[in-house]
């Protein structure tokens, strides 16, 4: 179903003139009702993990080693062969250097300022690994528990709370092979520094329920006609006109428990779930007969 019909059909119920077009129209009223069928979209995005709008994402470390002159008690670094690329995401890792100490400013092609003074003086090598990635532009909610190492093969670490990530950051016991994480600032942050090329995977929301006429582009809000939705057209049919009788005021019991009902409804039948058992057993059936295939078998 696309905007246009979604409209006609939502006016046709509640007895008003159906457009012939919504995006461009000049109708206050139709201009109203756009606003609030985007914004029934968005709030249907947030209130469950839909599977349609389930994303994977993989990003790919960064990290250089560049030669530096440092100072003990100084937090700048000078000598620094080419500063391009280097921002404050990009944390710093070097004999001489504090643990966790990051890039404040970018001050010349040379030289960068530090969040901590050096601890010691001399030309060095240092590695300059970012830490901080940014999320998805389409990122809505983090889906728990699917953020992995996958050149490692193993699970990040968290994600921290702020206290844990502090005592972390500054306890006596700060390295580890593993990498923590923790969502901060429209960020994935990630700590230690990591080396270069590392594959980190995770799963998200996306707030994009809108498909654009190509059939391939997502958006988060309607911009043409013809533009369609991830969502059942019932569930968006009532919710708009649930919308509208509140908007303008009118009795919306029936229709906010019709609405409900229906959510509830869509999300359980939006995919499938786990068997649950109420005596379930411990261990793994890869170490069991239970992946031996029935058949015959010849002795």
């Amino acid at each position: 179903m696309t905007l246009l019909e979604l409209v006609q059909n939502m006016c046709l119920e509640v007895g008003i003139p159906s457009p012939t077009q919504v995006v461009t129209s000049q109708d206050t009223q139709i201009n109203q009702i756009f606003a609030l069928v985007n914004r029934l979209g968005n709030d249907i995005t947030r209130t469950f993990e839909w599977q349609k709008l389930d994303k994977e994402y993989i990003l790919q470390t960064v990290s250089t080693t560049l030669t530096g002159t440092i100072t003990s008690g100084s937090k700048v670094i000078t000598g620094i062969s080419s500063t391009t690329g280097l921002t404050s995401d990009y944390g710093i890792d070097g004999n001489g250097i504090a643990p966790f100490s990051q890039i404040v400013t970018v001050d010349s092609g040379t030289q960068v300022t530090m969040n901590l003074p050096a601890t010691a003086s001399g030309t060095v090598d240092l590695v300059f690994g970012q830490v901080n990635y940014a999320l998805p532009s389409d990122w809505s909610k983090q889906i728990p528990q699917t953020e992995w190492d996958r050149s490692n093969r193993w699970p990040l670490l968290g994600p921290n709370s702020p206290q844990d990530w502090q005592s972390f950051k500054s306890g006596i016991v700060y390295a580890g092979p593993r990498l923590r994480f923790r969502i901060q600032g429209n960020t994935l942050a990630i700590n230690p520094p990591p080396s270069a090329n590392l594959n980190l995977a995770f799963e998200y929301i996306s707030k994009s329920w809108v498909l654009a006429t190509d059939g391939v582009t997502y958006k988060n809000k309607f911009t043409a006609d013809t533009d369609t939705f991830v969502f059942d057209d019932s569930l968006m049919t009532i919710g708009l006109k649930l919308r509208w009788l509140q908007a303008k005021g009118f009795e919306y019991d029936f229709a906010q428990r019709e609405f409900d009902n229906l959510l509830s409804m869509c999300k359980g039948q939006d995919k499938s779930a786990a068997k649950l058992s109420l005596a379930p057993e411990a261990g793994s059936i890869l170490l069991t007969n239970r992946n031996i295939p029935d058949g015959n078998w010849n002795g």
